[in-house]
């Protein structure tokens, strides 16, 4: 056994391989840099803040109105108009919640 052990040891060393007993050994990781922090840029006014949010509000109600508008008159097959009427919620809300 011994003897086969080193044949394939000079074989590994005569190709330039390591050989099969020796250790590998993995090399540390170089340390990475740590990026400069910038200095903080600052954040929009709260003017702008209160106008981002007053159009995020207005388009949750155009959509909503839209998706209405849309279910009454295509699924519903009602007049489109009538969606924005309130004795047709006042209709609907009797329906569901009529004991």
């Amino acid at each position: 056994m011994a003897s086969r052990r080193a044949a394939v040891q000079e074989a590994a060393k005569a190709q330039g391989k390591a050989t099969p007993n020796k250790k590998i050994v993995r090399k540390p990781a170089p340390e990475r840099k740590q990026p400069e922090k910038k200095p903080a840029t600052p954040s929009a006014s709260a003017g702008v803040k209160t106008l981002r949010v007053i159009l995020v509000i207005v388009g949750f109600v155009v959509a909503l109105m839209a998706g209405l508008m849309v279910g009454y008159a295509i699924l519903g097959k009602q007049n489109i108009s009538d969606v924005l009427y309130p004795e047709t919620w006042a209709h609907i809300f009797q329906l569901v919640f009529a004991p």
